[in-house]
């Protein structure tokens, strides 16, 4: 197979597995931004409830990783599921019950961002053929 053809080939198969481009931006995002903002907490408040939040972040960004150094094409569609329900629940509680517990993850701001996360989620998931 040509180069050119090989690259028009994977750009295809990119747009088709919008789960596993999903997986790539928000595995990577968790990873990086998060972690930068899980180190600064740990450093300047110490272990708190907001920090465990961003840990899981951070800890999903990791098995966002895994599936993509591993190439395990079945789990991006479950990655990108989980994210959809999980974030989903999260923001809920955002949308309902904001600043619960004087947390960050339900303000205003990480409620948005937990309804990006979800919704993105769940429609890669839906998209992206089996």
């Amino acid at each position: 197979m040509e180069p050119t053809t090989r690259l028009a080939s994977q750009a295809r198969e990119g747009v088709r597995n919008l789960a596993k481009l999903y997986t790539w931006v928000v595995g990577g995002l968790f990873l990086i931004a998060v972690g930068y903002t899980l180190t600064v907490e740990l450093v300047t408040k110490g272990i708190t409830l907001e920090a465990g939040h961003k840990a899981l972040h951070v800890l999903i960004g990791v098995w966002a990783v895994l599936i993509v150094l591993n190439r395990l094409e079945p789990q991006y569609r479950i990655f990108a599921l989980t994210n959809g329900i999980l974030w989903g629940a999260v923001a809920l509680v955002g949308w309902t019950m904001p600043d619960f517990h004087g947390l960050e993850a339900f303000n205003r701001i990480d409620t948005i961002l937990h309804t990006i996360v979800s919704v993105t989620g769940l429609a890669s998931a839906t998209l992206t053929r089996r």
